[in-house]
């Protein structure tokens, strides 16, 4: 098995200029059959990246050591860098793909701000893949929204994914460089397409609870209300998640 794992990541890492296509293209799921969807506009800035320093950490041939930094390089004949930007576009990609929201769409700056409710930021703060079975890997993703018309926080959520690399990910391959490739761009898609749908569930409820609560930004209703959904405050239940009542009450008590 040791021998296994060292032929395995040895193939995946040395295999540039084999004719193997190692670009990651992000894919975002389908939309929900059902759900509300909220009468609202909303961009996403390029994130920031807040991996630690390093580009490969340990060898190849010690594969218990090796680490890649995904968010700054990719790794030579396997994946491509999963850089901020990539993540950001990814997200906006997902969020437009849940037809949770009138509109999504990824702006390099805030001064291409149109006519969108919410705008937001994000820091890549875990991109690491790991060169062992025994390993794990890690993705983080810090993210927050603000209002356009003051600035001020509404929402924000961090989404985290921990696993290890599994040899029957490429059980059916044999030798096919390709094959193993694409099967893992598939798991990462789904790793990331996981911790979008978590952060997208969660700002689509603190949305939803400004828009019932009614709460004014800049002498307009701060929040439209979400099809089918009345804007009168609702005491008879609460927020769904404590982020949200507390997102809630900061800006009612004008923190």
């Amino acid at each position: 098995m040791g021998m296994r794992k060292t032929v395995l990541i040895g193939m995946l890492v040395l295999a540039a200029g084999c004719g193997v296509n190692s670009q990651f293209i992000y894919k975002a799921g389908a939309p929900a059959a059902e759900g509300v969807k909220h009468q609202v506009k909303v961009a996403v800035l390029p994130f920031k990246d807040g991996t630690e320093d390093f580009t490969k950490r340990g060898s190849v041939f010690d594969p218990k050591s090796l680490m890649y930094n995904l968010a700054k390089s990719g790794i030579s004949g396997s994946i491509t860098a999963l850089t901020p930007e990539l993540w950001a576009k990814s997200l906006a990609d997902e969020m437009a793909a849940s037809g949770a929201f009138r509109s999504v769409r990824f702006i390099y700056s805030p001064s291409e701000l149109a006519d969108e409710e919410f705008f937001i930021e994000g820091t890549v703060e875990k991109a690491y893949a790991s060169g062992a079975w025994t390993t794990p890997n890690e993705f983080a993703l810090a993210l927050r929204a603000l209002r356009k018309a003051d600035k001020r926080l509404i929402w924000e959520k961090t989404v985290t994914r921990v696993w290890k690399n599994q040899p029957s990910l490429y059980d059916g391959c044999g030798i096919g460089i390709q094959c193993m490739v694409d099967r893992s761009h598939a798991y990462t898609n789904q790793v990331m397409q996981g911790m979008f749908a978590e952060a997208v569930a969660d700002f689509a409820a603190s949305v939803g609870a400004l828009s019932r609560v009614g709460i004014e930004g800049g002498g307009q209703r701060g929040v439209p209300a979400a099809a089918g959904e009345s804007t009168r405050p609702e005491t008879s239940r609460p927020a769904a998640r404590d982020s949200v009542e507390q997102t809630i009450r900061s800006i009612l008590e004008g923190k």
